[in-house]
């Protein structure tokens, strides 16, 4: 039952360091994305937000996230690590957990 729990935490930790570095790309790229649009010409940015529909897939990602606040991506950069290092303690900690003495092995006797 123990061995069934350790392995459970360290898939537990595992997932949790992988949704948290998958959330850190996100935000790395939502910075990204805004990054560039800011530094597109001003009549670009005019044209290509009045023909959203008509943009590629490309654009219309960039002028999305460009709309996301600043203070958003600061709390999802948080969460993200939050989950890397939950994660990582869950990972690291579970082949540390004991048996406890009731159900360790009994050494035998010698005769």
């Amino acid at each position: 039952m123990l061995a069934c729990m350790r392995w459970f935490m360290v898939l537990l930790g595992g997932v949790l360091i992988g949704c948290g570095i998958t959330l850190h790309g996100q935000v790395a790229l939502a910075r990204h994305a805004g990054n560039e649009v800011e530094n597109t010409f001003v009549l670009w940015r005019a044209i290509g937000r009045g023909t959203f529909y008509f943009q590629g897939g490309e654009t219309r990602m960039a002028l999305a996230m460009h709309e996301i606040p600043p203070e958003a991506l600061d709390e999802s950069d948080r969460a993200a690590w939050v989950l890397i290092v939950l994660g990582g303690v869950l990972a690291f900690s579970a082949p540390l957990v004991r048996r406890s003495k009731k159900s360790a092995p009994q050494p035998k006797r010698a005769r």
